[in-house]
C-alpha cells in the first residue's frame, strides 16, 4: 500500500505501545501523522487491569487518532481478526469519524488467505480504509 501512495522511499516508524497513552502523549507534544495503520487486538488487559475488548472500544480509538492526523493525510487503515464484526462496522465507523472532518473515502472489505492450487480464498479478518 505504501508504494500506491508514494510512500515506498519514505521513512516509517513502527511503534509498539500502549496506543491510547500514546496518542495522548502525541496530542500534547502536538505531533501530526500523514498515515495511521493500526491493527488492534479482539481482546487485552492492560498493566493496571485495563480490559480492551474490540468491538466497545474501536470506535473511540478511531476518534482519539483522528486527532494526531496532520492537515493532508494520506491514509488511516484499520485491520482486524476480531470474529463477528463485519468489515462495513469499520467502514462505518471510519466515516462517522473521520468523514466528519475530511474529505475523502472509506472502503472496507474481507482479508483472505489464497489456497494453492485452487480458486478458493480463507476468509481470516476484516479490514477498513479511509483514502484522503
Amino acid at each position: 500500500m505504501l508504494r500506491f501512495h508514494g510512500l515506498a522511499d519514505k521513512k516509517v516508524r513502527y511503534i509498539v505501545d500502549d496506543v491510547i497513552k500514546f496518542v495522548n502523549r502525541e496530542i500534547r507534544r502536538g505531533n501530526k501523522y500523514d498515515a495511521i495503520i493500526m491493527d488492534p487486538p479482539s481482546y487485552g488487559r492492560g498493566a493496571n487491569g485495563e480490559v480492551w475488548q474490540f468491538e466497545e472500544n474501536i470506535a473511540d480509538l478511531v476518534e482519539l487518532c483522528e486527532k494526531v492526523l496532520s492537515d493532508n493525510p494520506l491514509f488511516f487503515l484499520i485491520n482486524s481478526y476480531t470474529t463477528g464484526i463485519s468489515s462495513k462496522v469499520l467502514e462505518n465507523i471510519l466515516n462517522l469519524s473521520i468523514g466528519k472532518k475530511y474529505k475523502g473515502k472509506a472502503y472496507s472489505g474481507e482479508i483472505g488467505l489464497p489456497m494453492t492450487g485452487s480458486k478458493i480464498v480463507l476468509p481470516c479478518g476484516i479490514y477498513g480504509r479511509y483514502e484522503f
